[in-house]
């Protein structure tokens, strides 16, 4: 069996902190917490929380990147419990972001040099 990628952009394993708060269709909060981001892409981030989302819930996430924060609107594409009680979740950015673009771009750079890709 042959994997295909269906990704439309490359993912960068990362490990930093963020918050979110989930908004409910007339924007008030509804939820929020605290979790670590574990992979990015320019579309989407992989986040790892204590609680579960749910499928289409909308969020607003806070990422500590380089020297700050970044905010950014995402939308939960799958909520999964791992073995540790934690919930690996997949958001799909629903705006673009420069920040959080230039940080991924700089990520694959620095990556693919230490692979010997470049």
């Amino acid at each position: 069996m042959t994997f295909i990628e269906r990704r439309k952009h490359p993912r960068v394993e990362i490990s930093n902190l963020l918050s979110y708060v989930c908004k409910d269709d007339g924007g008030n909060p509804i939820k929020e917490g605290s979790g670590k981001a574990t992979n990015i892409s320019q579309g989407g981030i992989l986040i790892e929380i204590r609680d579960p989302l749910e499928w289409q819930d909308i969020l607003q996430l806070t990422i500590d990147i380089e020297d700050g924060s970044v905010g950014i609107k995402g939308k939960v594409i799958y909520c999964n419990a791992d073995n540790f009680g934690k919930f690996r979740t997949g958001i799909q950015f629903l705006e673009t972001n420069d920040k959080i673009e230039s940080f991924v771009m700089n990520l694959l750079k620095m990556y693919n040099k230490l692979l010997g890709l470049e």
